[in-house]
């Protein structure tokens, strides 16, 4: 009975995203050009979010506590709603970049960068590179720095189903980002391997969970949950450098790591390689735990 009335509910969530999706667009599309309404009118939605949606404020604090379980309930309430009302004010104003409202660049900012030694010697290898990034922040800075700052750029994306089909895809391109669509019918893989073979940076996404039917089962957050594995899998497929890079959302810094190791075999829990880059993903997220998206979908639930 209960998967049943799932079912029948499925069609209106789908209709209300949509519809918080049109609203959220036009919203950003009015306050374009006026960033500290745009970031005063962010952080309301997200403080209503936190305010208005009990149960999944409840499963917001279960994930916050097995991930820092030495913070004080107080202090992980106050870093769920910083969390969302942060992922609002990004969410409006790259829906501002995308509608060409504003420009990238008054998007990204003045953006430091650590550790491009490290992204230029893996280049240099002939063979692309797997950057391997986290939602941390305004997540989508990363890539356009990397535009910005001539490298050739590709990002494996999943349109969100209330999003207009290309909507996002079209954008990227615009900015100079090539775009792999995740499509259930259509391997990504192939099209990674390819722009790898053309020595493009392909940006992938660790944080966002996989279902039951693939990825290594690693105890990540407090929880012990199946991350994807495709990283290790194409990084070896391609022989690429496997670079993990990530945003420092406090100091606007971009941080280049040094190459990880591959993969040996078949990726695994107890691999070397794969516990070094989630070890590195997760203390990314505990140092800047107010920038992570914790009430994102896929996570949550797991």
């Amino acid at each position: 009975m209960a998967a049943r009335h799932r079912r029948l509910l499925r069609p209106l969530r789908r209709a209300w995203r949509r519809a918080v999706f049109r609203a959220l667009r036009r919203l950003a599309l009015a306050v374009a050009g006026r960033p500290r309404l745009t970031r005063a009118i962010g952080r309301t939605v997200g403080r209503l979010n936190w305010a208005l949606r009990p149960l999944a404020r409840r499963r917001d604090l279960a994930n916050l506590h097995l991930a820092l379980a030495d913070r004080p309930p107080a202090e992980l309430a106050a870093i769920g709603r910083a969390s969302l009302c942060d992922t609002s004010v990004g969410a409006l104003e790259f829906l501002q970049v995308v509608d060409g409202a504003i420009a990238a660049g008054q998007f990204v900012g003045p953006v430091s960068a650590h550790g491009r030694e490290h992204l230029d010697q893996a280049l240099a290898a002939g063979r692309g590179v797997l950057a391997v990034s986290l939602h941390l922040g305004h997540f989508a800075k990363v890539p356009l720095w990397l535009a910005q700052a001539r490298y050739p750029v590709t990002i494996v994306i999943r349109e969100a189903r209330q999003v207009p089909r290309g909507y996002y895809i079209d954008a990227l391109q615009r900015l100079g980002i090539e775009a792999i669509r995740i499509e259930p019918d259509q391997p990504a893989a192939p099209r990674v391997l390819d722009a790898l073979r053309r020595g493009r940076v392909v940006m992938i996404y660790l944080d966002q969970g996989v279902k039951d039917d693939g990825g290594v089962d690693i105890e990540f957050l407090g929880k012990s949950v199946p991350m994807p594995a495709g990283p290790f899998v194409l990084a070896r497929r391609a022989r690429a450098p496997l670079v993990p890079v990530f945003l420092h959302p406090r100091d606007q810094d971009v941080v280049i790591h040094p190459a990880l190791a591959p993969a040996a075999g078949r990726p695994s829990a107890t691999d070397p390689a794969v516990q070094a880059l989630y070890r590195l993903a997760e203390s990314e997220i505990r140092a800047y735990p107010e920038y992570w998206q914790w009430r994102y979908r896929r996570w949550a639930r797991l």
